[in-house]
């Protein structure tokens, strides 16, 4: 096994294991009872999947194409940037939902929001 095989397998690993993080939430998503649990399935498929898919994608590139520090970086603000940027979504849209008045599953424990 060459090693050029080696770097599309563990691409293709990253990127099933991407794909497999939104699968995981959109189901997730259409099984809880309340909008604010439905933002909080959310998690999966920005913490896990994006950046592997990114990864994975990168890996791609570089065998096709040969290293770049440019694609590198892009990389790496990206997956830097959407972390940052799907948690304060994530918390604006929790709270969106709960102020909205949309019911929340009387199984949520604690409810931090109820307070403020």
């Amino acid at each position: 096994m060459t090693v050029e095989l080696v770097w599309h397998i563990v691409a293709a690993v990253l990127v099933l294991l991407g794909a497999l993080g939104f699968l995981v939430s959109a189901i997730a998503m259409l099984r809880v009872r309340d909008a604010v649990s439905r933002v909080n399935c959310l998690g999966p498929a920005t913490a896990v999947g994006l950046p592997s898919i990114l990864v994975g994608a990168l890996i791609e590139q570089t065998i096709a194409t040969g290293w770049s520090w440019g694609d590198g970086v892009k990389v790496v603000l990206a997956v830097l940037a959407s972390l940052i940027v799907s948690s304060v979504a994530s918390n604006t849209l929790g709270r969106a939902a709960y102020r909205s008045g949309a019911p929340i599953d009387p199984l949520t424990d604690p409810n931090e929001l109820a307070g403020r």
